[in-house]
């Protein structure tokens, strides 16, 4: 199967899984977030952070931005902040295939993972809504794709690479990674965020999780916009994903998930999620 895929992609993938060292920074953290984009990336960063803030008696993020969270959970390259906080950092990254070895990983001193998805249809819907004014192309010809990642910062081949690399490490290494389904979060943000911060040791207060519970609800996110922020994080997407998804598009969406995705992540890729 592998030869049947587009020359632009298999490159793609090669210098991904051989060519991204960046994972080898991850060793100086005591936890680190990667996600999906446009899978609530701001918001579950924003209530880790206030919850960390409020837990370490430190001041709050004065705003749900990434810049404004950087401080507590921030850039891999980022200097230390604040020294008396658990070190976390965040990432989008797709990982090199040192990250499938047992030795390797043990070498660079990788810490535990929180691996953030979300339904990709509903990714790729959030990510054609929010940055439409940029790309300037319409739904189809976005669910298309390009196979050599250089069109958009988030398309079906963007998503096959990063899901089958994590989707590849969980299978060696699953008592190092949390995988955080945004669709849980939606149901029960406190269970989600009581396993983040179980899973890298933050012992987080009660009251502090409450106050990121209060703090990330949209209409308080609403409140603590950053001006100088990207626009349309907090997006109201008009078109249903039923309706996005029918027809001539669902039929590209399932071939292209047929023939490039090799792990699910605990999804139904091919149907609507519930």
């Amino acid at each position: 199967m592998i030869e049947t895929l587009p020359a632009a992609y298999r490159a793609r993938v090669r210098n991904d899984n051989w060519n991204n060292y960046s994972m080898l920074r991850h060793g100086a953290f005591d936890g680190m977030l990667v996600t999906s984009k446009n899978s609530g990336t701001h918001w579950l960063k924003y209530m880790l952070a206030i919850a960390i803030a409020d837990t370490h008696g430190i001041a709050r993020p004065k705003y749900f931005s990434e810049n404004a969270v950087r401080p507590y959970i921030g850039w891999p390259k980022d200097k230390l902040t604040f020294p008396d906080i658990p070190r976390l950092a965040f990432s989008h990254t797709i990982p090199h295939r040192l990250a499938d070895w047992g030795w390797a990983r043990r070498a660079a001193n990788l810490p535990p993972y929180v691996l953030a998805v979300r339904h990709p249809m509903a990714i790729l819907a959030s990510h054609h809504a929010k940055w439409e004014y940029d790309i300037k192309v319409d739904w189809l010809a976005y669910l298309k794709g390009d196979p050599g990642g250089k069109q958009y910062r988030c398309d079906i081949y963007w998503l096959a690479r990063f899901w089958n690399r994590w989707g590849d490490v969980c299978v060696d290494a699953p008592g190092r990674i949390l995988t955080v389904h945004y669709e849980d979060t939606l149901k029960d943000a406190r269970a989600v965020l009581e396993a983040v911060a179980a899973h890298w040791s933050l012992d987080l207060t009660p009251g502090a999780i409450d106050a990121a519970l209060a703090a990330g609800t949209k209409a308080e996110m609403a409140k603590h916009t950053d001006p100088d922020a990207e626009p349309n994080v907090l997006q109201n997407r008009k078109t249903s994903l039923a309706d996005l998804f029918t027809g001539e598009a669902m039929d590209l969406y399932r071939t292209q998930v047929k023939t490039l995705f090799r792990h699910d992540l605990g999804y139904d890729l091919l149907n609507l999620p519930a």
